[in-house]
């Protein structure tokens, strides 16, 4: 015998479903107006040419017990011990005109208030650029970043000893490699690595791997800048223990001075090839393909140097994991969640060009980046703040791909490109005239 709802329930029922159809429709009304769209615009930027100098150094970040630990949402962000070491690195390269810093650290990613902390805390060096990056490590230590949701899905309780501790890391590093600016010669190697990184969603392939390389006059080393693509994942979501991931492992086998790692695009690359069983493993293997890539060209004691910042009018935020249905409401709710302006920046080193953004764009869409860029460009992810996944506008239409990692809606690729096209040209075409903006110092041309 089938037992039913009495009247009073059943109207009870219609009542709470009217209610919460009423609550998503007001919820779903256009609260907020979309963002405009307006032409990128250059806030800093410099140039020289001549000898080089430069200087690099490492500092370790003595996580606090109990920390939180980044990279997955968890039930418990507590971490449990340190698997290996973690830290923060740098280089500094100067030429008579502009002075740039590289900074790359062992953590999830780099938010604006971080980024921002480090500035700070190094604005009396009169470094004319520079680009703080994240390796990625989805094993390093978390509570850094106080934002209402990132803490509960990636980065975990804001602790402002993290914060302060991960700020002077970064930081130190750079004020110690200032400290020993000396003459230099700098080269760049090229290469590709395709069976140790492969598309999880079944996007385009890519394994470019490059390195540059910095050496004294007389040949000692000084560092290593290298940038290559895969998630640093190999650890898993059950690990408990701070660690670098294969990055950190990576970064220790500084046999031409310190090692600076930097992340590619990222966003659809996961390690691949039985060297994916262990973060030794992987980052051994990486470690003997650099080694093994020649240089494109004689080192240079004399180059030029170039930076530019570019500020990038953002679209309104639309998560790509939310169904159609709520979107409306989505975006209501998560309004103010990412910044409407963002940076993209680069870095000339000579022929090679480092294209950085606060994002993880998959490799099809840094691939259309490319095209329009200078040849010999590069494109660094997780640099000087986060916006989340980058992926193919057709490839979004479909939901496929990355798309249920994106959060500011299919134009997102356009407007990051623009800007990253705009910040390579200025490093790129001839010296233009000086100008003050939002930069470390002002405007420079030799």
């Amino acid at each position: 015998m089938k037992i039913l709802p009495g009247r009073g329930a059943v109207r009870v029922l219609v009542f709470l479903v009217a209610i919460l159809a009423l609550g998503l429709g007001v919820a779903s009304l256009p609260w907020h107006s979309e963002r405009a769209a307006s032409p990128p615009r250059v806030v800093a930027a410099a140039r020289g040419a001549g000898p080089l100098r430069a200087g690099a150094a490492a500092v370790p970040m003595d996580v606090p017990a109990g920390a939180p630990i980044a990279g997955f949402a968890r039930w418990s962000y507590a971490s449990r011990g340190v698997r290996d070491p973690v830290g923060a690195r740098a280089v500094v390269l100067a030429v008579p005109g502009c002075k740039v810093a590289l900074a790359s650290v062992d953590l999830l990613l780099v938010p604006e208030a971080l980024d921002a902390a480090v500035r700070a805390r190094v604005t009396d060096l009169g470094l004319d650029g520079l680009v703080v990056a994240a390796t990625h490590t989805h094993a390093g230590p978390g509570g850094y970043w106080e934002h209402r949701f990132a803490e509960r899905i990636g980065t975990g309780p804001y602790d402002p000893r993290v914060r302060d501790l991960a700020a002077g890391a970064i930081a130190e590093a750079v004020r110690r490699a200032d400290a020993t600016l000396a003459p230099a010669r700098v080269s760049v190697a090229r290469g590709a690595a395709p069976d140790l990184a492969r598309s999880r969603s079944r996007g385009a392939e890519d394994g470019r791997l490059v390195a540059v390389r910095v050496d004294r006059e007389g040949g000692a080393p000084v560092a290593e800048i290298v940038v290559f693509a895969a998630h640093p994942t190999i650890l898993g979501e059950a690990n408990r223990l701070i660690s670098g991931d294969w990055p950190g492992r990576f970064v220790a086998d500084g046999r031409r001075g310190v090692r600076l790692f930097l992340q590619g695009a990222i966003g659809d690359r996961s390690v691949a090839g039985p060297e994916s069983a262990s973060p030794e493993r992987f980052g051994d293997a990486l470690s003997a393909r650099v080694e093994a890539l020649a240089p494109s060209a004689p080192p240079l004691a004399s180059t030029e140097l170039a930076f530019a910042s570019v500020e990038i009018a953002l679209p309104s935020v639309d998560p790509g994991a939310v169904p159609a249905l709520l979107r409306p409401a989505a975006r209501n709710l998560a309004h103010g969640a990412l910044p409407a302006i963002a940076r993209a920046e680069a870095v000339r080193i000579g022929d090679l060009v480092l294209a950085a953004v606060p994002a993880e764009p998959v490799a099809a869409v840094a691939a259309a980046w490319r095209a329009s860029l200078p040849p010999g460009t590069e494109i660094v992810s997780l640099a000087d703040g986060y916006l989340g996944y980058v992926e193919d506008p057709a490839r979004m239409s479909a939901r496929a791909g990355e798309t249920a990692l994106t959060y500011l809606g299919p134009d997102l690729a356009r407007r990051l490109g623009e800007g990253v096209r705009v910040a390579a040209d200025r490093v790129t075409r001839p010296a233009a005239s000086s100008f003050h903006g939002d930069a470390l110092r002002p405007v420079r041309s030799p």
